[in-house]
């Protein structure tokens, strides 16, 4: 199966997709000046503009990340297909994780990931409980097991080409630089 025809069923779930860092359906979740022309919305963390898609003609998951800071960073792959990625958010718990990995050590990877298994606040539990059934849903539905991203995502990351991205004349007025 397609990554697309798998992002519908991930979409037809009945879950709430927001519990693992893949917000739906506003358009400002989604739509920043490095985001690439043509991208398709897989979900957003919800924080800091960071955001997931696909790309025209491409099977990959990307991160878009507005604050990357520098050219040739603010996109970059994250999965081979949906699938991949769904099962390293089901290893993370979470999305999240997996948006950082460009910057992180492995040592400060798993830190992460130890410190958000750590958390708790009033009423944790519902929230717990919420992404349990959502990651449990995932799972059976793509029959899908956790996958340790960190080593894929940085081969993935250090082998991509980024001239194959294609952006909107924001991009370049953003940055300050000569369109293409």
């Amino acid at each position: 199966m397609s990554t697309r025809e798998d992002l519908k069923r991930l979409r037809a779930l009945p879950i709430d997709l927001s519990a693992l860092g893949l917000e739906q359906g506003e358009p400002e979740l989604v739509s920043y000046f490095c985001t690439p022309v043509g991208a398709e919305p897989v979900g957003a963390i919800g924080c800091d503009g960071i955001h997931f898609v696909l790309l025209p003609g491409d099977e990959r998951v990307f991160c878009v990340d507005p604050s990357m800071g520098e050219v040739g960073t603010f996109v970059l792959p994250v999965g081979e297909d949906l699938c991949q990625f769904l099962s390293f958010v089901l290893y993370c718990r979470d999305a999240n994780p997996i948006s950082q990995i460009w910057w992180m050590t492995e040592e400060r990877f798993r830190d992460l990931l130890r410190e958000d298994a750590e958390a708790s606040w009033p009423g944790c539990e519902a929230f717990f409980a919420k992404k349990d059934a959502a990651l449990a849903a995932v799972a059976a539905a793509f029959d899908l097991k956790p996958e340790d991203p960190f080593q894929k995502v940085k081969a993935m990351q250090t082998a991509f080409d980024p001239s194959v991205l294609k952006f909107s004349d924001e991009y370049y007025d953003v940055l300050g630089l000569e369109r293409e």
